[in-house]
Order: C-alpha cells, then structure tokens, then sequence
C-alpha cells in the first residue's frame, strides 16, 4: 500500500518583530557612556544674528533677574546652558543628543567662549534636574522680555486678541501629550492640541 504525505519544504516564518516588551528607557547617571563627533561643520548662519539681538534686549540680565535656578549647578552656569539650547534650537536641531554634533564647532564655542561644548549628558542631566520652579521661572523670563521687546518698539496694545487653532490630530493609543477634549470628528477620544470648553454654568440670577 502507497501512502501519500504533502511534502512542506517551506522553512517556518521567523518572527521579524520583538517578542518582548521594549526595555525602559535606561536614566541617565554618572556612569551613562558618552562619545564626541570629531568632525568639524560649517558656522551656521544667523547664529551671530541671534546672539546681537540677545544682547540688545538683554537676556542676560533679565535670566538672571527671575530664573529659578534648580539643585544641579552646571560648570558653565544656568544662563550658558539655556542659552546652548536655544541656540540648537534655532540652528534647526530638535533633541539634545544633536549637541554632539555641534561640540567642535568654531562659531558655537567663540559665543561661549570655550574649546568645545559639554558633552551630551551634561545637558541631559541638567535637563533632568528641571523643575515645576524652573517652568514657572521660565515663563516669567519670557514674559519680562516680551515686555522689554515691545518697549524698545515703542509698541503698546490696550487689547490683544488670540486666535486659538482649533484643529485636533485624533490619536490612538497611549501617546504622550494626548488630551480630551472639544474633537468634532471623533468626539470624546483623545487627541493633541485639543480644545478645552468649559463645563461651568453662569450662576443663575
């Protein structure tokens, strides 16, 4: 008696995604590796421009006058390193770890008048050591040097009015800065920049 039997010569799938739960994001410490880009970019422009119109509305004095400084204190001092951030952000980078790309730069370390920028954990443990205080303080900063901006443009407004962007991006998921609120599309799912409506009654009279 013959008997047939299918032959699979097909090799069994491999699963190409991970199995397991991504590990948390590791803290940074003392002990947290670090490494420096050895190449060298071009000065960027505008980057002087920046640093003229900070002295002229004096953003120094004004840090110094309401910043809260947090416990960690930094070798270049609280006005460097938010100063350093600012102007990674106005260069066009968005994350901290793209310092190490700017460490060596010639323009970046002459305005701060150093051989080279810290290294990457340096701001990300000052970035840690940040506070609810330091928040505040910063929106205070801001504020004083919008004030200060439209006194030197002798501009004076007895009302302003705020045009609020009312579109909703529907999230799915746990996604950090979700919020409920007002999303005509999708009502009651969470989504960024929502629009918050209040529920408050007007007290009858």
């Amino acid at each position: 008696m013959v008997y047939r039997q299918i032959k699979d010569n097909a090799g069994r799938p491999i699963n190409q995604g991970e199995t397991e739960c991504p590990a948390k994001a590791t803290k940074i410490g003392p002990s947290t590796g670090y490494e420096y880009c050895s190449e060298r970019l071009s000065p960027f422009g505008g980057a002087l421009r920046l640093v003229k119109f900070m002295d002229l509305v004096q953003f120094r004095e004004i840090f110094d006058a309401f910043y809260t400084s947090p416990e960690r204190t930094p070798d270049m001092g609280y006005h460097d390193m938010i100063y350093g951030i600012l102007l990674l952000h106005f260069i066009g980078f968005n994350r901290i770890w793209h310092f190490q790309y700017i460490r060596h730069d010639p323009m970046l370390c002459s305005i701060f008048k150093v051989d080279k920028l810290p290294f990457v954990t340096t701001y990300w443990r000052y970035v840690d050591s940040l506070g609810i205080n330091q928040g505040k303080s910063l929106l205070d900063v801001i504020s004083a040097l919008r004030e200060w901006t439209w006194q030197l443009c002798e501009i004076s407004h007895s009302r302003i009015h705020i045009n609020i962007d009312t579109t909703v991006e529907t999230i799915y998921g746990k996604q950090q800065g979700g919020r409920k609120g007002q999303n005509t599309k999708n009502r009651g799912k969470e989504g960024l920049r929502p629009v918050f409506v209040s529920s408050r009654r007007p007290a009858s009279t």
